[in-house]
């Protein structure tokens, strides 16, 4: 059997195995779980030729009027059918990170496909009734547009990711900068700029609707305003840093053995030790919703805030270290303010927040030897399998 045989059995493999369990958690697991029983709400509401929206709802409800619309296709559908609707959406998102690793051209796209299917961060979602996956598949063909320098339908497809969660907008500005970036490197030129941004002009249509749903809503979040203060905090920057520590182990130990103290190398150790330094001095103050222990995040900041405050700092030092091993080309450097910008204004400490950047990244990064990127794939799996394993037999919500 030829090689490139082999690769798309094994793809189709590890898909079908993705698609198993994530049926199983369909039809086998909780009634709900978490916020998927407000989304339920929402979207029942709809189905019912009632278009108010619930009071905790914060995002537009693009993705509830979709999964309605289609619900609607077909009469008397359960809960579990409503969750093959939202699974059926966010496949979508599958090949379209496929494509675009191949415009990005990476040695193997179809590995770093089953990376993303198998990422922990999302791979609980793809069954669920969340917005984020569905959202994830709008930035992803943002990008892909983009990159394809096709900007009239890159921001198309940026304003439906807005309809989906308004605050994609930064990934919008991202797409903006980072476009320049390619067609001009960090030279900077009024002409250059003037070049670009009459070729990406729809973004700055998309910006300006935006501005103005702000201003009409008085606001970025539409309802539980109370407890979605903006501003800038530290806790989900220093969890976003802790899970690339953790899920990036791998590429961090095929590394540790060849490195260099690089300019590269030394800024990610030396921010390390300043973020991981800070935690333990002044810890972040938590927000009333990461107090719920019903929820593993919360959990895990509990002890990471207490009794294993010296294994978190080391975890966000590790994922500083890590960020500065990874393959990642000048260009895709402005990941990071952007990333810092995506997770800075929320208080509350969710995983959720992370899967935007954290696809990007692993979209963005240069691959390493097959060996080191197929242990990442096992290493996905299996942590995303115990995940799921854990949340069908604990009670404990993700």
């Amino acid at each position: 059997m030829k090689d490139m045989d082999k690769k798309r059995w094994g793809f189709a493999f590890f898909l079908l195995v993705a698609i198993a369990i994530w049926v199983g958690v369909i039809f086998w697991g909780d009634g709900s779980y978490a916020d998927e029983s407000d989304h339920l709400r929402q979207i029942h509401r709809f189905m019912k030729g009632n278009y108010e929206l619930l009071s905790q709802m914060t995002t537009l409800p693009g993705y509830h009027l979709t999964v309605a619309t289609i619900a609607d296709f077909f009469p008397n559908l359960r809960t579990t059918h409503l969750r093959l609707i939202s699974l059926v959406l966010a496949l979508f998102s599958i090949p379209i990170f496929y494509l675009t690793a191949r415009k990005l051209q990476a040695e193997n796209p179809g590995l770093k496909t089953l990376q993303y299917i198998f990422l922990p961060v999302t791979f609980f979602y793809f069954p669920l009734m969340y917005t984020d996956i569905f959202s994830l598949l709008w930035v992803l063909l943002a990008f892909y547009f983009a990159i394809r320098k096709k900007y009239v339908w890159s921001a198309v497809f940026l304003f439906i990711s807005l309809l989906v969660r308004q605050n994609n907008i930064v990934w919008g500005a991202f797409l903006w900068i980072y476009t320049y970036v390619l067609e001009n490197g960090y030279v900077i030129s009024s002409e250059k700029i003037l070049a670009h941004l009459r070729r990406v002009a729809g973004y700055a249509l998309v910006a300006f609707l935006f501005l103005g749903f702000v201003f009409v809503n008085k606001g970025v979040a539409v309802g539980d305003r109370a407890h979605q203060q903006v501003g800038f905090y530290l806790g989900n920057i220093y969890f976003f840093l802790a899970l690339v520590g953790v899920l990036f182990l791998p590429v961090f130990i095929a590394s540790v053995r060849k490195i260099k103290l690089e300019k590269n190398i030394r800024w990610g150790v030396g921010l390390g030790l300043i973020l991981a330094a800070a935690f333990l001095l002044f810890p972040p103050a938590v927000h009333e919703y990461n107090m719920k222990m019903k929820f593993l995040r919360n959990i895990i900041l509990f002890f990471a805030y207490h009794q294993y405050a010296w294994a978190y700092a080391l975890t966000i030092f590790l994922g500083c270290v890590t960020l500065a091993l990874m393959k990642l080309e000048k260009s895709a450097l402005m990941i990071f303010p952007f990333a810092l910008a995506a997770l800075a204004p929320s208080w509350l400490v969710e995983q959720r927040y992370a899967i935007v950047p954290l696809v990007l990244i692993l979209l963005l990064r240069k691959e390493f030897s097959f060996k080191v990127e197929a242990v990442l794939v096992t290493y996905f799996l299996l942590l995303s399998s115990g995940l799921v394993y854990m949340l069908l037999h604990s009670g404990i919500f993700f």
